[in-house]
């Protein structure tokens, strides 16, 4: 399923837009179209997923993470980030996983909105306690009280069902500002530090998305940290990210934020172990499009583009874990072949990612990870969803742009009628007002508004032509 879906092209699309409509019509229940039969004749995986040690407490921890910001959802659902999770394959999905030794679960307060603990904590429980690892998080944006942090805390508690947090942290700190009044005024450092002395947490740490100052600001404070989420990927550490001065006045930073390389290398020599977020750039290097995949296709034809950047991510020194949130069993598989065992680059390998880095930055895709931190848009407006889309037709080179081409009557159509089925029109890109809420929010530090103008404007002038 999953390579006939990376595999649609420009020719399917020209017989007509019933290609691109059937894609769309899948929606968010598409791991419900998995069937048993695929499920089953799946290869394995060579052997028990890799595990490293931390190397302060000595946990042994499987290199592949599962995360539970994207979990299977109901055919039904409206969105792949709400609360209508599918328990059923989510459980499925889970045992799966610690059956094939994956043993670092991780959650978090939004999660799903709010429902994503709980799914993991009544899944979790039903195996010895002894044979996973409980991850979560303070959502530190959202705490007004100490009594606040204090009472999430302990929800987090029951709805993971578990008396202890084998890795908590501090959720996607961004500043110095907000860290200090959160963490040292409310005092809530001092609160979880009482929580590991006790043994309610056993390793501390945080999550960053923030800039050089506030990374800085982290390493220089007086706590030992056992260990710190980044993202990390071979998009971003392979070359250099410099923000337009423009959109660093739009969302406040009078810095660059901080790049990653510099900021893997001193989290790293800190001594700091490093849990891996958006190691597929939040699914974009799982769909590099043709001509970025063809370097790696040649290399070694019996890797998908995701495992490719599993594999990099997973094999950088100072890694503990790395993340991969997973909605259907033939992508758990997927994984678990990647890491079972976790094989090191070859020199020849890592060229061919080079190779297929630079044709990827050629394309004009945005750097959404749809992470959905800008959400609930107060307008309704489902950012992630708009740009995944565009995203999507820029992965397959099926974005409708020069009117005098003989395709482009059909891809426009297809465009559109893609769009409608993925973002209801009440939900689409014009109906932003440029408000810019959701910018602050954004860890990617997109111009929201801007991009959100650009594309509603592209969206209409196609309806237009499709009038005339």
């Amino acid at each position: 399923m999953k390579r006939k879906l990376m595999d649609i092209n420009r020719r399917a699309v020209l017989k007509g837009a019933a290609g691109l409509i059937g894609l769309g019509a899948l929606g968010y229940g598409l791991n419900a179209l998995l069937s048993p039969k695929s499920a089953q004749t799946a290869p394995e995986a060579a052997g028990p997923v890799t595990r490293h040690h931390h190397p302060r407490t000595g946990v042994e921890v499987s290199a592949f993470g599962y995360g539970c910001m994207r979990l299977p959802m109901l055919p039904s659902a409206s969105s792949p980030r709400g609360t209508e999770v599918d328990e059923k394959q989510a459980f499925a999905l889970i045992d799966h996983a610690l059956a094939c030794g994956v043993n670092y679960f991780d959650s978090a307060h939004f999660y799903h909105k709010g429902v994503s603990e709980s799914v993991m904590g009544r899944a979790l429980s039903r195996h010895p306690r002894e044979s996973y690892l409980v991850a979560t998080k303070m959502p530190g944006r959202i705490i007004e009280s100490l009594d606040q942090a204090k009472e999430i805390f302990e929800g987090q508690l029951q709805k993971c069902r578990t008396g202890y947090f084998d890795f908590y942290q501090l959720h996607a700190v961004m500043g110095v500002p907000s860290y200090k009044h959160v963490y040292e005024d409310l005092g809530v450092l001092d609160y979880l530090l009482e929580k590991r002395e006790k043994g309610i947490i056993r390793h501390l740490g945080w999550s960053f998305h923030g800039d050089s100052e506030a990374l800085d600001y982290l390493l220089a404070q007086p706590v030992t940290w056992d260990y710190a989420m980044l993202q990390l990927n071979y998009h971003d550490l392979m070359h250099e990210l410099v923000m337009p001065e423009k959109r660093k006045q739009i969302v406040g930073l009078s810095r660059e934020p901080a790049p990653a390389r510099w900021m893997y290398e001193r989290v790293r020599d800190a001594g700091i172990p490093i849990v891996v977020m958006e190691p597929l750039l939040g699914g974009r290097l799982a769909r590099l499009g043709k001509k970025a995949a063809a370097p790696l296709q040649a290399a070694r034809p019996d890797l998908t583009p995701a495992a490719w950047a599993f594999r990099y991510a997973a094999t950088l020194p100072g890694v503990l874990t790395v993340l991969s949130g997973v909605t259907r069993m033939d992508y758990l598989q997927e994984n678990l072949r990647t890491f079972s065992p976790l094989e090191p680059f070859t020199p020849a390998e890592r060229q061919a990612l080079e190779s297929a880095l630079k044709l990827f930055l050629t394309q004009e895709s945005l750097p959404c990870t749809t992470c959905g931190y800008c959400m609930p848009c107060p307008y309704g407006i489902d950012i992630p969803a708009v740009f995944s889309q565009y995203n999507r037709s820029l992965d397959h080179d099926l974005l409708p742009r020069a009117p005098e081409t003989a395709d482009y009557p059909a891809l426009r159509k297809a465009w559109l009628a893609d769009l409608d089925r993925r973002v209801p029109e009440l939900r689409q890109a014009a109906r932003c007002t440029g408000c810019g809420k959701c910018v602050e929010a954004c860890p990617a530090m997109i111009d929201i508004p801007a991009e959100m103008s650009r594309l509603g404007q592209l969206t209409e002038r196609l309806h237009n032509e499709e009038m005339v």
